[in-house]
């Protein structure tokens, strides 16, 4: 049995996807907590954040999927790059920006970027016809 690093990569990239979607979906306070010192979060604030996890829930699943339908496999590869190349640049841009933000968020940073290469690096190979089913 051959293991197929890309069906790997998506089992393990959409469930990241995933949990994180729904912490952030449905559990937002609890998630807002980790930034902000009070719990006067607006409804709005709630809406909105509800709605980026549940929109990376969604990414998520679809990216799981990937790892277990053929058919999904290469759409799920380039969603999950572009999510986590966009995660990482923007982090990274507000970094420049704002400055140095707290250890949590240079963790998810890191976490972020390393799925981001690994995915990059896997569309390269999978580019390659013969290097497409390792």
């Amino acid at each position: 049995m051959t293991l197929n690093k890309t069906k790997f990569y998506l089992f393990f990239a959409g469930i990241t996807l995933l949990t994180v979607g729904s912490y952030i979906g449905f559990v937002p306070v609890d998630y807002l907590r980790h930034f902000f010192t009070h719990d006067d979060f607006s409804l709005d604030s709630l809406s909105e954040i509800r709605g980026m996890g549940g929109s990376l829930f969604l990414v998520g699943a679809f990216v799981f999927f990937g790892a277990f339908r053929q058919a999904l496999e290469s759409a799920s590869l380039i969603l999950a790059c572009l999510i986590f190349c966009a995660f990482s640049l923007f982090r990274t841009l507000g970094i420049a920006i704002d400055g140095m933000p707290s250890e949590g968020i240079l963790f998810a940073l890191s976490i972020e970027a390393f799925f981001a290469i690994l995915a990059i690096i896997l569309l390269k190979a999978n580019r390659n016809p013969r290097q497409a089913s390792t």
